[in-house]
């Protein structure tokens, strides 16, 4: 099968020759010659394909996660969203500010109106329903962030975009659902696209399924999950560890929508990024996971493990006695999802049996000593890093990035059922078909709040550095609960010899944070715009 990755280096060069204002402004088109771009078929489905860089990528997937409890990025503005320290001028807020895109997207969308004579009607429907699925994501992730935003649906003026003012949350969201369910869905199969990597109908059934959980119009989300799962197109992919290495790339029916790389040409930096200074790609230590989640993965018996010596479980002792200088038997006979996820002291990095390197943190004698590294929190975020790749792969990582994935419209029907409180037995086998993929116990049939506990806690341990978790606090109300207080990492006896957790730091949270202030630069742009409440 074809796919998206042989054309996106010519894309991303091509679609470099667009400069724009950082927020509103129309790229220049005396920049473009509109006989190369429109009257030439090839190059206005090239335009289409480009339209893909403006989805998820690295700093979305793999690092959003920073926003949340579940880690923190080293020196970057995403920790200081983590931590409730941001402010209207934080770089990472005006990240999520996505004008620029919207503007190149809205440009397309008038391109394909110059084509239509150069192109079949079906090819037309087929483009502008991916242009528009696009841009509905990308709107759509700006309401959840900022609440009323500005609409635009056209290219505009540097005058003109200094005139455009916030619409009220629920009209854009109307506009995204109408864009998706009236105009993308029906023309999405106009003409078959066999290539990978491009939306299909489930890929939009999954994104409104998405969008309708937050949403909280959990009918809705059964209406659109049942034809994910009906379609018979997808399953869970057997091993969870392999999920997130590039040797399951494109032979992968659990993955429904993802944002495609191929080394040489397109390639992200995730190896280097993700992992640790003495390890085998001489790492930075980028994203620092939290013992908050760490403890949130659970004994291999199905409950907590800080229960384990109350229930006299079998695996408390086990865990004492695999205990040793250099091995933390702590993260033994834990849920396996810990292991794909979370590099702890002592970690071995093992490949076909054969140990490459150590995650020193805690040894004196590593380049990862945390008195050197006193950033260290003694986890690190292991998920999407190509443990068989070599020094040279270092910046050269071509793992796929997940954007929607089956077991996320599992989790997402289970949640929508329980919510309604109705077949709650089918939320529970949802669940389990999960767990189950992983070696873990059954959960059982329980109340709704029980229930509701049981599917935050699978959501969380399933999807961690996925970039979920930030949306999954924000919309379930609970940041006042996850996002203040003291944080910790692991015990490392090179911080304190009884081997206390590692102090981090103090987190702040106010009810305000539930939406992102405006960017400062974007005020300043444009007097129009009024801040968020007591921004």
């Amino acid at each position: 099968m074809k796919t998206l990755k042989k054309y996106i280096y010519a894309i991303a060069f091509s679609l470099s020759l667009f400069s724009c204002d950082s927020f509103l402004t129309t790229p220049p088109l005396d920049q473009i010659s509109e006989d190369q771009w429109w009257n030439d078929k090839s190059q206005t489905e090239m335009m289409v394909k480009g339209a893909y860089q403006y989805i998820y990528g690295t700093e979305e997937v793999a690092y959003r996660d920073c926003f949340s409890d579940n880690g923190m990025r080293r020196s970057s503005a995403q920790t200081e969203i983590g931590n409730g320290t941001y402010t209207t001028q934080n770089s990472a807020v005006k990240s999520e500010w996505r004008y620029s895109s919207i503007a190149k997207l809205n440009y397309i969308m008038e391109g394909l109106e110059k084509a239509k004579d150069k192109i079949t009607e079906a090819e037309y429907l087929r483009f502008s329903a991916e242009v528009r699925f696009i841009r509905a994501f990308v709107y759509y992730d700006m309401i959840f962030y900022f609440g009323d935003i500005p609409l635009i649906t056209k290219t505009l003026t540097v005058a003109e975009s200094r005139e455009t003012s916030r619409q009220p949350r629920q009209e854009v969201l109307d506009f995204i659902l109408s864009e998706l369910e009236d105009f993308v869905l029906p023309n999405i199969n106009a003409q078959e696209i066999k290539e990978s990597g491009r939306v299909n109908e489930q890929t939009v059934n999954a994104y409104l399924s998405r969008i309708y959980l937050y949403e909280k119009n959990y009918e809705k989300v059964l209406e659109y999950t049942d034809k994910v799962i009906k379609s018979g197109d997808y399953e869970l992919y057997a091993d969870y560890d392999e999920l997130f290495r590039p040797q399951s790339d494109g032979n992968n029916k659990e993955v429904i929508f993802e944002r495609q790389y191929t080394s040489p040409l397109v390639v992200h930096d995730l190896n280097r990024n993700l992992s640790y200074v003495s390890g085998v790609y001489s790492g930075w230590s980028n994203v620092l996971a939290l013992n908050e989640l760490v403890d949130d993965y659970e004994c291999l018996n199905g409950h907590p493990v800080s229960e384990c010596e109350s229930l006299g479980c079998e695996y408390a002792q086990k865990r004492k006695d695999a205990e040793t200088e250099i091995h933390r038997g702590e993260f033994d006979f834990r849920d396996p999802r810990l292991n794909t996820t979370i590099t702890w002291p002592y970690k071995e990095w093992v490949v076909d049996g054969n140990v490459r390197c150590r995650y020193g943190v805690d040894d004196p004698n590593s380049g990862d000593y945390v008195q050197k590294e006193t950033h260290m929190t003694g986890y690190m975020c292991e998920k999407w890093i190509d443990l068989r790749g070599e020094y040279a792969d270092r910046t050269l990582a071509d793992k796929n990035m997940t954007i929607l994935r089956y077991a996320d419209v599992l989790l997402m029907r289970a949640e929508a059922l329980i919510e309604l409180s109705q077949n709650l037995p089918e939320a529970v086998s949802l669940i389990n078909q999960i767990r189950a993929r992983v070696g873990m116990p059954n959960i059982d049939v329980a109340s709704q709040s029980v229930l509701r506990e049981k599917l935050r806690h699978e959501r969380r341990i399933e999807t961690a550095f996925e970039g979920l978790r930030y949306f999954d606090i924000i919309r379930w109300r609970i940041a006042d609960k996850v996002k203040k207080g003291k944080v910790y990492g692991a015990r490392l006896k090179a911080v304190n010899e009884n081997m206390d957790h590692k102090y981090v730091e103090e987190r702040f949270w106010e009810d305000k944070m539930y939406l992102f202030p405006i960017p400062q630069e974007a005020m300043d742009n444009n007097g129009n715009l009024v801040q968020n409440p007591d921004w």
